[in-house]
């Protein structure tokens, strides 16, 4: 079986994760949505959500096992 992002995106929801883009850049956050076309939704903050579009990850990092809430 392929693991794919986005295989690795729905499995992390809800999850701490590190997501490292093609440019260098790296976010750290909640994995709080996925479209499964397009890309992630990633909460950096209580108030804040990141969109991160699949064709510039390179990679997913799980961060924690335990699910986390701001709530």
């Amino acid at each position: 079986m392929e693991v794919t992002i986005q295989r690795l995106a729905m499995a992390y929801q809800g999850n701490l994760v590190e997501v490292r883009g093609r440019t260098g850049q790296v976010f750290r956050g909640i994995a709080d949505g996925v479209n499964q076309r397009r890309g992630m939704f990633l909460r950096t903050s209580p108030f804040s959500r990141v969109f991160i579009p699949f064709f510039l990850i390179t990679s997913i990092f799980l961060l924690s096992r335990r699910r986390r809430s701001f709530f």
